[in-house]
């Protein structure tokens, strides 16, 4: 056993001169290991290999300033620890995507919301559209804008029981053209 940590020492020492031939036999000797060591813990052969080449990638890149020891312990605490980000990226992607997709389906159900509200205000502007002017303004004023009907009245130079028959008016009209709308608004939506 002692035999083969002095070889080892001796790839090191080869590896940190760039020596190729020193690289492809630890390749050789660690490759199997290390995979394996990858999939028992991802079970998947595809990341296993990927995580396995990007280690002796790193080893490859890195081999004019690595100063290791043991070059087995290296490559083994390397390859848990890679394992490592990956299922800690995995964890952080899974709930990137469940934010995500609660976002957008709240995102969708917000525009579904703001679609039935303009859907509805334009029914209202419509409805109203077919209303005399007078009673137009007084509905606007008291239902949109929230005046009270002695303010209205002293606006329009209108008695207090004319608004109140010009919105009686509006509201009746437009209850029955909004139940319509609403009626063939849902046969469409749902």
């Amino acid at each position: 056993m002692k035999a083969q940590k002095d070889i080892e020492k001796t790839w090191m020492i080869d590896l940190n001169d760039g020596d190729e031939e020193a690289f492809i036999k630890i390749y050789k000797f660690y490759w199997q290991k290390v995979f394996r060591i990858a999939y028992q813990r991802v079970r998947s052969r595809e990341i296993a290999e990927e995580l396995a080449q990007d280690l002796f990638l790193k080893l490859w890149e890195k081999r004019d300033t690595l100063k290791v020891d043991d070059v087995g312990k290296y490559i083994f605490c390397s390859i848990k620890n890679a394992v490592i980000d990956h299922i800690r990226t995995g964890i952080r992607f899974n709930k990137y995507t469940e934010h995500y997709q609660t976002f957008v389906h709240k995102m969708v159900e917000s525009t579904n919301e703001a679609v039935k509200f303009t859907d509805l205000e334009e029914a209202i502007t419509t409805g109203l559209s077919q209303l005399p002017e007078k009673t137009q303004v007084v509905f606007k004023l008291n239902r949109l804008e929230n005046w009270p009907l002695e303010r209205i009245s002293n606006h329009l130079n209108l008695s207090e029981k004319t608004v109140g028959y010009h919105l009686t008016k509006a509201l009746k009209f437009m209850r029955t053209y909004l139940k319509e709308f609403i009626f063939t608004f849902f046969i469409f939506v749902w």
